[in-house]
């Protein structure tokens, strides 16, 4: 007998009863559990710390180097989706969260901005995690002479490229820095505005979604595939007509000057990514 049943997780439309998702399992007996596969491609950058620095909420600071990193995620087998996929494109910052109470430090990556192209994790991640996530049209990677291509586009209007070309095997340094630069885990600002009193919010805070996280502890799965080499991300600068609600988001990333092209990667493996032990920065 579970002596400790998860709570149940309400959400919208809530009269209809509890729903499946990432973090709850529905009620249907062809439900399997499990790791999810991934493919993940990062590029790096470093850039100057008052651009970078300015998009940060309340209760964070910059940690390190000022750098940036986006990444573009392939997600696929996912249990919760009966075996689909999605894709999602995010941008991390290193920083440092002193709690308030006095004393506790939290180092992570902040997640500035995140697009995935399927409505299910938008709204629960959203709702459920805090995380910034936006839609937009996230096709599959393209492979082409050496060189893997990538881009994100709104209504056709392609705003994001990324571009890589990954296959060296990594140096300790480099394994070792991303173990480092992950620190605890992705810190996201939950912000929900309450209803009719719009400058007020019924949700304000911190979040973490701690890594490696406790499904990826109880059942560690083998470590991933890891290749190295170059790349980089370009934005193009929409108009307000090519991305209305998203438009000063792209031309502040398209702003941010790219000091100088870290070492970009490849990831392929298996790992849970549902973040049910999901902490608040007080």
């Amino acid at each position: 007998m579970d002596h400790n049943p998860r709570p149940a997780i309400r959400i919208m439309p809530a009269s209809f009863g509890v729903a499946g998702g990432p973090r709850q399992a529905p009620d249907h007996g062809d439900f399997r559990s499990g790791p999810i596969s991934v493919r993940r491609f990062v590029v790096r950058f470093r850039g100057r710390g008052d651009q970078i620095g300015a998009l940060l909420p309340d209760g964070l600071a910059l940690r390190g180097e000022p750098t940036v990193t986006f990444q573009f995620f392939c997600l696929r087998d996912i249990p919760w989706l009966a075996g689909r996929g999605y894709n999602l494109l995010s941008m991390l910052i290193p920083v440092r969260h002193a709690s308030s109470a006095g004393g506790d430090i939290t180092d992570g990556q902040y997640q500035a901005v995140m697009w995935e192209n399927l409505g299910d994790p938008i709204i629960t991640g959203r709702e459920q995690l805090g995380h910034p996530k936006l839609y937009a049209q996230l096709p599959e990677p393209r492979d082409w002479n050496g060189r893997t291509h990538i881009r994100a586009s709104w209504e056709d209007f392609t705003f994001a490229e990324m571009e890589l070309s990954c296959d060296a095997a990594p140096s300790a340094e480099l394994l070792a820095d991303i173990g480092q630069s992950a620190g605890a885990g992705i810190i996201s600002h939950k912000y929900i505005p309450r209803s009719g009193q719009w400058d007020q919010a019924d949700a304000d805070y911190l979040t973490l979604s701690p890594l490696p996280g406790e499904a990826n502890l109880r059942d560690p799965q083998p470590a991933p595939s890891i290749r190295v080499g170059t790349g980089r991300i370009r934005f193009n600068r929409p108009d307000w007509q090519d991305m209305p609600t998203q438009y000063h988001i792209v031309r502040q990333l398209a702003a941010l000057d790219q000091l100088e092209q870290l070492e970009a990667f490849v990831m392929e493996g298996r790992m849970y990514l549902d973040f049910y032990d999901q902490k608040i920065l007080d």
